[in-house]
């Protein structure tokens, strides 16, 4: 038996390199030292320094352990061998010949006191841990076996004992164990530093997702040392669960440098071969360096995959916590890597392609490691599903929300072939959060009435959910008009209104919700139509909304308005206008600009007042063009030069008085546009923007004919004329299709009132086989209770 005083020369020079540049956490003032030594079983005076039954010790190689003759199973015991330090984790490196059929099991086991030769020999000794190597070899001893991670041991240990048991299936046949070297570590601290203690940071790699980013404890946090990485890349295909054994009360810091140390010092590593590390108190570690498209290149069984590692105790399951966390880590990897949870993907394992889960234990990539615990293994089915489920597919905010003024309605479309449920939660600013789900079945729709779940409340801010990409829209009504449209499906930190007025009977107000959970600063500019300019300086609490009544600070002017945020939030408008603000207009600000606008929808007859609101934000002059074009081809053309930092109204009735008129508003600098439509004398109406471009496919998830005028009115701005198909949705879930032809540069209006008449819920999806604008207008009593225009949601 012989104890290596120093590791071999290089290695000794990767663990100062590697290991003793580990600074501390924060809080300590000294890096950690990284302390390794090794225990070496070699020769035959090594293996007969302890006691053996079933086996032979030979001379061949310097000297082997193998089964003796006509033996089925045999078992070495080493003698206790006392280490030069205590040591609180280790690892194994082994030579051992296997023939099929036969096998070798190595088990380590550790104590902190001499051992006794009186008594139990037992007494003393922590329970046997199994070494097992599964795909896992060691490069710096030309491929032999090992452990891929270490094993725990209490802090103070100071003695370890080595048993080897062999066993064959096949007659005359053994196993043949020639060395094995136990590496062990030193990692804890003197002054314990707690996880707890440590920053946290959102994972930084990976594509924008609506799933929410989990938040880690950095490398260099964990680690102490700050690395580059230099990584081969490779785009990830699936998702390795792997498993290290360790009581939960040991500590999980010392435990990742430990590993590093004997991944990358002892075996050889380039790095840590898990990108990610979950304890059991559900902290999460950022493990290799350069995050998932780091190639691993081992432990993968021939697959590309992100590997990760759950610290959980021997032969038992993740804690509640650490699988909290791995759901939250697997749907956010899901949708920023393209990983379908649920799915499945094309494996080359050797000649041969194999279907693999995307989420796949270790064991199911490798037969031959041994990990996860059986226990993982079990919950593998529901971690798949419940990270399918907490993958945010759908998320849509309202800043404006209001039943203790407004009847209010949210409604939801399922586009796909499943159920799905739609997670609301409605922020009540210093009360806790009010959270309902609503079932939405396939292919259909479903509503929420929230003045039947709260009341007497002017500030009621909503936050939708879903793991599947579901459609919202908000009704809000008042007896004498309505309004509605969908919500705002992404935050921006620049928000721009074409629209604004405090002139007259007008009220116009502006509506910040900030979901985040800081304050947020936000300077208002208000451009007005004469070119002058007035700043307003704001701030919104954190997962809070603010109301500014822009007419308490630009009384009696016509405006245009660029809200700046220093994080991105959601910013709406709410106006109120005519005599006892009979008239409603509410809905979502640009968050960009373009230099094409198109509108389907628009009328100066019968009693309609259209203008077009065109905000030139910009430091230089904007060149504009108007395009209106009635239902057969163009009308008229006007041109326009707008000033820098200034609005322009446009009166369309004063360009083509009594026709129906979809319009394009071009410009040479990026600009935004809104249309705004007012009836019944003024009393009621409503504004909107433009599309930016045409689509092929548009979703309506509100609308009824039930006591009301529903009208779908489409624009084909192209050289060709366009077949369009109407798919129908109703409260039943009957469906309905309705088919039509629009001329090249023309739009055409379809009164679904008239098709389907009395019904209390229609939604819609319209398709054309060209690029086309899609609006629906909704009149309730047929105008005498206002109405509401609404741009359709555009689908891929």
């Amino acid at each position: 038996m012989s104890r290596s005083a120093a590791l071999p020369h290089a290695l000794a020079l990767v663990l100062v390199a590697a290991l003793l540049s580990v600074a501390a956490p924060v809080r300590a003032q000294q890096p950690p030292q990284a302390r390794a030594e090794s225990w070496q079983i070699s020769d035959v005076t090594d293996w007969e320094a302890g006691a053996s039954s079933g086996l032979l010790i030979t001379n061949n190689a310097g000297g082997e352990l193998r089964l003796a003759e006509d033996q089925v199973s045999g078992a070495f015991l080493s003698a206790p061998f006392a280490t030069a330090f205590p040591f609180n984790a280790a690892g194994a490196v082994w030579h051992a010949d296997l023939i099929l059929g036969t096998g070798v099991r190595l088990e380590l086991r550790a104590r902190a006191t001499p051992p006794s030769t009186e008594g139990n020999p037992d007494d003393g000794w922590g329970a046997w841990q199994p070494m097992e190597s599964g795909d896992a070899r060691s490069q710096a001893d030309d491929g032999a076996l090992a452990t891929a991670d270490v094993l725990a041991f209490p802090a103070d240990s100071a003695y370890l004992q080595l048993r080897a048991s062999l066993t064959s299936q096949v007659a005359r046949a053994s196993a043949v164990l020639s060395q094995v070297t136990v590496s062990y570590l030193q990692t804890a601290q003197a002054t314990p530093i707690l996880a707890a203690g440590l920053p946290r940071r959102p994972i930084l790699s990976g594509k924008e997702t609506l799933t929410q980013r989990p938040v880690l404890i950095g490398r260099s946090d964990w680690s102490g040392a700050v690395e580059a990485a230099q990584p081969a890349r490779r785009d990830p295909q699936g998702v390795i669960i792997h498993q290290i054994a360790a009581d939960p009360t040991s500590s999980s810091l010392d435990l990742m440098r430990a590993l590093l140390a004997y991944q990358t010092g002892v075996l050889g590593w380039d790095d840590l071969a898990y990108h990610y590390v979950i304890d059991a108190e559900g902290n999460l570690y950022e493990g290799r360096l350069g995050g998932p498209t780091s190639d691993v290149g081992r432990l993968s069984g021939g697959d590309v995959a992100i590997h990760i590692a759950l610290i959980a105790p021997e032969g038992g399951a993740p804690s509640t916590e650490a699988q909290g966390t791995l759901i939250g880590l697997l749907a956010w990897l899901g949708q920023a890597y393209a990983i379908a949870p649920a799915g499945q993907h094309m494996v080359l394992v050797g000649s041969a392609r194999a279907q693999r889960p995307n989420i796949a234990a270790h064991s199911e990539a490798d037969p031959a490691a041994a990990d996860p615990a059986k226990a993982t293994l079990d919950l593998l089915p529901q971690i798949r599903s419940l990270a399918d489920q907490s993958t945010v597919r759908a998320r849509w905010y309202f800043a404006e929300g209001n039943v203790a003024d407004y009847s209010e309605r949210l409604s939801f479309f399922n586009p796909t072939g499943t159920q799905a449920d739609a997670k609301v939660t409605l922020i009540l600013g210093g009360e806790s959060p009010l959270t309902r789900i609503v079932g939405v079945p396939a292919g259909a729709r479903s509503d929420m009435i929230l003045n039947d779940v709260i009341t007497d409340t002017s500030s009621l801010p909503a936050i939708v959910e879903s793991s599947a990409p579901i459609l919202a829209e908000r009704s809000m009504n008042l007896t004498t008009d309505v309004d509605g449209g969908p919500g705002i499906d992404r935050l921006s930190r620049i928000w721009y209104f074409a629209e604004g007025s405090t002139e007259d009977t007008n009220r116009t107000y502006l509506i910040l919700f900030n979901p985040q959970a800081a304050a947020v600063p936000v300077t208002i500019t208000y451009m007005r139509e004469d070119g002058t300019q007035f700043e307003q300086k704001v701030q919104v609490n954190g997962r809070d909304r603010l109301v500014v009544a822009v007419n308490d600070v630009l009384p009696n002017a016509s405006f245009g308005a660029r809200v700046i945020a220093a994080q991105p939030i959601a910013v709406e408008r709410t106006m109120r206008f005519g005599l006892r603000e009979t008239g409603l207009h509410t809905g979502r600000g640009i968050d960009t600009l373009s230099r094409r606008w198109l509108f389907a929808e628009g009328t100066t007859q019968n009693g309609f007042q259209m203008r077009l609101l065109v905000l030139n934000p910009n430091d230089q002059p904007a060149n504009t063009e108007a395009v209106f074009m009635g239902p057969d081809g163009t009308s008229d053309v006007r041109r326009y030069a707008i000033p820098p930092r200034t609005q322009l109204v446009i009166n369309v009735n004063d360009v083509v008085p009594n026709l129906g008129v979809s319009t394009e508003v071009t410009s040479d600098r990026p600009v935004a546009v809104e249309r705004a439509m007012t009836f019944n004398d003024g009393a009621a109406g409503s504004v909107g923007a433009g599309a930016l471009a045409p689509g092929y496919r548009w979703a309506f998830v509100d609308g009824r004919t039930r006591d009301a005028s529903y009208y779908l009115c489409v624009s084909n701005p192209n050289p060709a004329p366009a077949t369009v198909t109407v798919d129908f949705v109703f409260s039943d879930g009957a469906t309905a299709q309705q088919q039509f032809r629009v001329p090249a540069e023309s739009r055409y209006t379809l009164a679904v009132h008239e098709l389907y008449p009395d019904e209390p819920s229609v939604a819609a999806v319209v398709r054309g086989t060209q690029p086309i604008i899609a609006e629906r207008s909704i009149y309730p009593g047929g105008g005498t209770r206002g109405g509401a225009t609404t741009l359709g949601i555009p689908l891929p």
